[in-house]
């Protein structure tokens, strides 16, 4: 049987936007979007990825997240792993999962190139 996903009224593009924006704000790296829609995936539409500098930094990118989202969208996650080490923080945001990577630990699971057939969009670093 496979896990399917509850879906949630929440505009995805309000969240992405709100994500991408929460990310550049504490200066996260390398700011990548791949949209998973058009793959046929059920239990998620997007993988937003950056990296931090640091486990701090990780850290701080992964709190603010979450402060701006409850804030603007009034919405939580679903769920949150990896903080403990923060190496590679996730944030499941029901159709958007937010990876937050270490860079070393980035170019080790290296997911862009897993998910290469997903549209690929770059953000810019603000």
């Amino acid at each position: 049987m496979v896990a399917v996903k509850k879906k949630t009224n929440i505009d995805s593009t309000a969240l992405k936007e709100c994500i991408v924006e929460s990310l550049q704000e504490i200066k996260a790296q390398n700011i990548v979007e791949l949209d998973m829609s058009s793959l046929g995936i059920s239990l998620f539409d997007r993988f937003i990825i950056c990296t931090a500098t640091s486990n701090t930094h990780a850290e701080a990118l992964s709190d603010n997240v979450v402060k701006k989202l409850k804030q603007t969208v009034g919405v939580l996650p679903t769920h949150i792993e990896g903080v403990s080490n923060a190496q590679w923080i996730l944030i499941d945001y029901f159709d958007i999962m937010v990876h937050i990577f270490l860079g070393e630990t980035r170019s080790f699971y290296d997911i862009e190139s897993l998910w290469a057939d997903a549209k690929k969009v770059e953000y810019d670093y603000q």
